[in-house]
């Protein structure tokens, strides 16, 4: 669930001057400027590179190169980014600043993407460039927003939006708190441990993964039938 908004600043550098020399005259030149610089404001981490393919994954704001590259942006950019919610809160922070960043750089080349492509790149950069082991639901969460029931078949996402009415939403603001509770934790891990319980066939593992597709199911029912209070109860259960 993403309840928080990611932002990212991109501008364009300008050319920059370089001393020339010819005829054994020195003159200056103004060159197309391929310097990359990443700011990230909610650690305080700058990075700066000559061009794209000295980007090096490191692990500062891994996220940011890894959509720059995966973009195949030839450079000439400085990009900022800034998150309202803690890293590591359990909030799918990164996936929605991977989205935030796909999206911004996108713009910034002028490329139209749909939201779910959107999505699907993001998720890519950080399973396939990155290595982080993952779902997409939260890719999917923030890049398309709402209420929504999502399927998932393999690499193949199914996404059904849900319509409730205005009183629901309003109910469900004024009912639902979101508290920081100061601890944090690396998603990865958690995926790494459920998949090997799975892949050994850990009957409390697989169960527990039923489970919660079975209550993802009700619940779509639930909030359709605009049923509060068992939407509640449900959302103790899972």
């Amino acid at each position: 669930m993403a309840f928080f908004n990611d932002y990212v600043t991109i501008k364009k550098l300008s050319d920059k001057e370089v001393l020339k020399q010819s005829y054994g005259y020195n003159h200056k030149e103004k060159v197309e400027n391929k310097n990359i610089s990443i700011y990230s404001a909610d650690f305080d981490i700058y990075e700066e590179a000559e061009e794209v393919k000295q980007l090096e994954y490191n692990g500062n704001i891994d996220l940011a190169k890894a959509a720059i590259k995966h973009l195949d942006i030839s450079g000439g950019l400085e990009v900022i980014t800034r998150s309202n919610a803690p890293a590591g809160s359990g909030l799918g922070t990164s996936a929605s600043m991977g989205v935030a960043l796909i999206g911004a750089l996108s713009a910034f080349t002028g490329l139209t993407s749909l939201p779910y492509e959107i999505a699907e790149k993001a998720s890519l950069i950080e399973r396939q460039e990155l290595n982080i082991l993952g779902g997409k639901q939260d890719h999917y969460a923030s890049a398309l927003g709402g209420i929504n029931f999502m399927e998932f078949m393999g690499e193949d996402v199914k996404v059904s939006k849900i319509q409730i009415s205005n009183d629901i939403i309003f109910e469900l603001e004024k009912n639902l708190v979101l508290c920081y509770t100061g601890k944090s934790r690396l998603s990865g891990d958690i995926h790494a441990k459920v998949k090997e319980a799975y892949e050994k066939e850990d009957p409390k593992t697989r169960q527990a993964l039923r489970n919660l597709r079975a209550i993802a199911s009700e619940m779509k029912y639930i909030l359709l039938k605009e049923d509060l209070t068992n939407f509640g109860k449900l959302l103790n259960e899972n």
